[in-house]
């Protein structure tokens, strides 16, 4: 076999192996053809890195104390936006459900006040609902008393959030100032709990601002005037609240209502590592997009952080809610499913006549490109979301696949011949759609300029800081090097 015949099949292989069909690399669908990938391809990790799993460390000296002496201890996510888990695009990302479930199970969950701040939801689509759903599931699994209502769980409109309050052996949403627009609560103005032998309220408050994004069927009250009015309910019980807000509006809703206890944030870039104290209230915050777990033993003058690291191992309950909902989400129909211009993480504007051909039109002129995409990781995009079980998931296939949800690209449910022109991060996810340059060339007429030039920011709507976390464009190109021919 010629090196251009050796090329196409290789092609073949890596488009078969992406649509499930092969399995390169692995146990199964050891054939013939993955023995030739085996033999030409250099090891180049087209398979994602595994983080290696670390034993689970010990509490923070100051809880582990607190616990000790029987007093209650607060631990507590925000702004996690639904994230089940790290993308796991790289080895040593952060956070995740079933991670931070074995870190609160270090000790008895019924000891603890384990809470949610507003932030928690992700997105209005029909899978995000569901993810949303899966979400609060887990949070119930890992012993969380109250769920805190933010902007972006007003923005999902009325009818959503009654449906995610609705869900059952969800923990509780709570929320002083969210109300339907005809004035009826869609959940709990606050919660009633004991822990270490102690009555607490909790609630939460959304910013006012928040009232000029609300979905559908939602008024947003004043935070301050909310808890004023709330406070009535729950005496003799000490009064937690969290709130969606950036660390000077935390200061000034403690100062504006006496008789709060603890406000707890929230949408802030820092964790306090100090409590700060405004009159009988403590104020306290944790960022990091879900991926650190604050905690305050009651009463001390400190806070103490969990990083939820990437090698801690899963909790099992939670594992089993993720594999769920990635089954189910497997065998919907979405919306997203049909032509939907918003779901790819290309451009997808009016290229005129131009299609999505696939990669192997492109080998003709160009075989030593197409040689180099072969060994990359690029070529194995969607099988590394098959290992994962999520090339189901929207979110996901964005930027494994090319042209997610557009008429000629790839759909979760479409034909397998379709599929195989884009089951990967082709040549066309970042030099565009190729029919009108291939016709050109084919033709012998010169190219008119329909592809799209390369840059930083071509790479940069997948490689981004969440996802590529270590992304630098010329360390990254040498992974992928190669010229026109």
């Amino acid at each position: 076999m010629n090196r251009r015949g050796l090329l196409v099949l290789l092609v073949v292989v890596a488009v078969l192996s992406a649509l499930g069909v092969l399995a390169v690399g692995s146990a199964r669908g050891a054939t013939a053809a993955t023995a030739a990938t085996a033999a030409t391809a250099p090891d180049t990790g087209s398979a994602t890195p595994a983080d290696t799993v670390t034993a689970v460390p010990p509490l923070p000296p100051a809880v582990a104390a607190a616990l000790a002496a029987g007093l209650p201890v607060v631990a507590w996510v925000a702004h996690a936006g639904a994230k089940l888990e790290p993308c796991g695009c790289v080895a040593g990302m952060h956070g995740g459900l079933a991670r931070r479930a074995t870190l609160l199970m270090r000790t008895d969950p019924n000891r603890l006040l384990v809470l949610e701040g507003g932030g928690w939801s992700g997105g209005g689509a029909d899978y995000q609902i569901l993810r949303a759903h899966t979400y609060l599931d887990a949070l119930a699994l890992s012993g969380c008393r109250a769920v805190g209502v933010g902007s972006a769980e007003v923005r999902l409109g009325a009818d959503v959030l009654a449906d995610l309050a609705a869900g059952a052996g969800h923990p509780p949403l709570v929320c002083a100032n969210v109300r339907a627009s005809d004035g009826h609560a869609l959940f709990a103005t606050f919660v009633a709990v004991t822990c270490a032998g102690q009555r607490f309220a909790i609630t939460s408050v959304a910013p006012a601002e928040a009232a000029e994004a609300a979905g559908a069927g939602l008024t947003v009250g004043d935070p301050a005037a909310a808890l004023i009015d709330l406070q009535p309910h729950v005496v003799g019980m000490r009064l937690i609240v969290l709130a969606d807000l950036d660390e000077d509006h935390l200061a000034a809703l403690a100062a504006a209502v006496p008789g709060l206890d603890l406000v707890v944030g929230g949408a802030v870039a820092q964790p306090s590592q100090s409590v700060r104290a405004i009159g009988t209230c403590r104020v306290v915050h944790v960022a990091n997009e879900g991926k650190t777990i604050g905690w305050w033993p009651w009463g001390d003058a400190a806070c103490a952080f969990d990083l939820i690291g990437a090698g801690l191992p899963d909790d099992p309950g939670v594992r089993t809610a993720i594999q769920a909902y990635q089954e189910r989400l497997g065998a919907l129909d979405l919306r997203s499913d049909q032509t939907d211009e918003e779901m790819t993480a290309l451009d997808p504007g009016d290229h005129g006549a131009a299609r999505y051909v696939g990669t192997a039109s492109c080998i003709t002129c160009h075989p030593r490109a197409l040689d180099s995409w072969v060994h990359s990781r690029h070529a194995q995009a969607l099988a590394a979301l098959q290992a994962r079980h999520y090339d189901v998931d929207p979110d996901c296939l964005r930027c494994h696949v090319t042209g997610l949800s557009l008429p000629d690209g790839y759909h979760r449910h479409g034909s397998a011949t379709a599929s195989a022109l884009v089951a990967a991060v082709t040549c066309e996810s970042c030099h565009g759609r190729a029919s009108v340059h291939a016709a050109e060339q084919a033709a012998g007429r010169a190219a008119s300029g329909t592809l799209e030039p390369v840059t930083p920011a071509t790479c940069l709507r997948c490689h981004d800081a969440e996802n590529s976390p270590s992304f630098a464009y010329t360390a990254y190109w040498e992974k992928i090097s190669h010229d026109a021919r």
